[in-house]
């Protein structure tokens, strides 16, 4: 059974990686439209098809999506161009005309804005493709229908067969969000607390965090789309501001850390800095395995500890005035460094409280 069940997990595991199940939702959406428009006998059915395929996205937010700017699109189009071609035949002037109206009003309406290139092909579909003996209202209503077919027919198999949800997508981003930062986070404090900076590493790490951070984005508008819950919306946009958050906070450590060369103020707290590092690195791993659902919220207790630790350590230096020995650039940067990881541990805090209060709520 062990063995089986590691089959199970490394199969699932491929058709994840090569898209086997997006591959297969949209041939069989495919298949079924093009049963359907046999069945209701449509004279352009391909359209159709093509639609679908083109709706059928990797989760269901993104496929109504699709489905919205599509069929907002046609519509706009298929009116613009039964009205040019009514009254300006298949003219290259009445096609002209009809697309800058197309895409002029697609592009004044907020809502239309994603629609205006499927709007203007319709437009040009219509005029262009159109047949003397078929009226213009026809052709219109026939683009509108065929591609409705398409749309509710991708729609439903993305929905029926082998769903995929934009927000579990999302929550499982996020977590690589929460866990990269905390990878940067822990990489670049050992590198400034050991002034060995890896700067090929943090590279591709800030880079990884770069993409994720913009298909997270992409994946909240298809969750918001998929549900309408305000609770779950709000966690969403706190989680994602939480991360891009903590992020600017490191790059800015970061930043600080290629100028900072300097062997100096940080040597006076090692033991506080290391154990900051380790307690935020292990908030924000303990959030990225909640988020994924393999555990609980991460306590912060250990982190308050080091933080306030971290502090009692600078007032000392202060106090003791340790920061007149060195010249103003290293006191600068030394700061600069120490309160962007407080930085950190506070957001990483204020993430946890924030999480926990909606949880409960």
């Amino acid at each position: 059974m062990p063995a089986l069940s590691t089959l199970w997990s490394r199969l699932g595991a491929a058709a994840r990686r090569f898209g086997l199940r997006h591959a297969l939702r949209t041939a069989l959406a495919a298949v079924a439209t093009q049963l359907l428009v046999t069945a209701l006998n449509l004279p352009q059915g391909y359209w159709a098809v093509v639609t679908a395929v083109i709706v059928m996205q990797a989760n269901l937010g993104g496929s109504i999506r699709a489905a919205w700017t599509r069929l907002a699109g046609t519509a706009v189009g298929a009116v613009f161009g039964a009205v040019a071609a009514h009254f300006g035949g298949q003219s290259v002037v009445a096609a002209g005309l009809a697309v800058f109206a197309t895409l002029a009003v697609c592009t004044a309406i907020p809502r239309l804005r994603e629609s205006s290139r499927v709007a203007g092909i319709t437009t040009v579909i219509v005029i262009l493709g159109g047949h003397p003996d078929i009226p213009a209202v026809v052709l219109g209503f026939d683009r509108f229908l065929e591609i409705a077919v398409g749309i509710v027919t991708a729609l439903v198999v993305s929905a029926v067969v082998l769903p995929s949800r934009a927000s579990r997508a999302l929550a499982h981003g996020l977590a690589r969000l929460f866990e990269d930062v905390a990878s940067l986070f822990a990489v670049v404090v050992e590198g400034r607390l050991r002034e060995d900076y890896p700067e090929r590493h943090i590279f591709a790490l800030k880079d990884r965090i770069l993409r994720t951070l913009a298909r997270c984005r992409e994946l909240r508008l298809e969750a918001d789309t998929e549900s309408r819950d305000k609770g779950e919306s709000a966690l969403r946009a706190m989680l994602l501001f939480r991360g891009e958050r903590l992020f600017e906070h490191v790059l800015g450590m970061d930043h600080v850390a290629v100028e900072w060369r300097g062997k100096g103020l940080h040597r006076h707290l090692p033991e506080e800095l290391a154990a900051l590092e380790h307690t935020g690195a292990e908030v924000l791993t303990g959030l990225a395995a909640h988020l994924r659902g393999s555990g609980p919220l991460p306590e912060v207790a250990a982190l308050d500890a080091a933080v306030a630790a971290a502090r009692e350590k600078l007032a000392a230096m202060r106090r003791d005035r340790a920061p007149a020995a060195y010249d103003l650039s290293e006191v600068m940067h030394f700061f600069s460094f120490v309160h962007g990881m407080l930085a950190c541990a506070a957001d990483a805090r204020e993430t946890v409280a924030r999480i926990r209060s909606m949880e409960m709520a």
